[in-house]
């Protein structure tokens, strides 16, 4: 389901305040990276840090399409204009 930026950032401070276990899979120049059990280590304004273990990468959410939805299993999808493509799922 399509949702407004302020609505997928609500979900991420969501997962962040939970410190939700996440599924991330990132699509960036037609190579895909996933990451397992990862969590949301700190959100400020579109900047997401994303942390598997001593990894942590920085992601910007700016400018994405976002599908998205809490029920019954939350989910996040934010889809740049260039093909790249965030995946996250609980």
């Amino acid at each position: 389901m399509h949702i407004r930026q302020d609505e997928a950032l609500a979900l991420l401070s969501k997962w962040e305040d939970r410190k939700t276990a996440l599924q991330l899979k990132i699509s960036h120049l037609g190579v895909l990276r996933e990451l397992r059990g990862c969590t949301i280590g700190k959100l400020e304004g579109t900047a997401v840090e994303v942390v598997e273990g001593e990894v942590a990468l920085k992601l910007d959410v700016q400018g994405a399409e976002f599908n998205g939805g809490d029920s019954p299993r939350p989910y996040l999808v934010c889809e740049f204009r260039n093909g790249d493509r965030y995946s996250f799922n609980t």
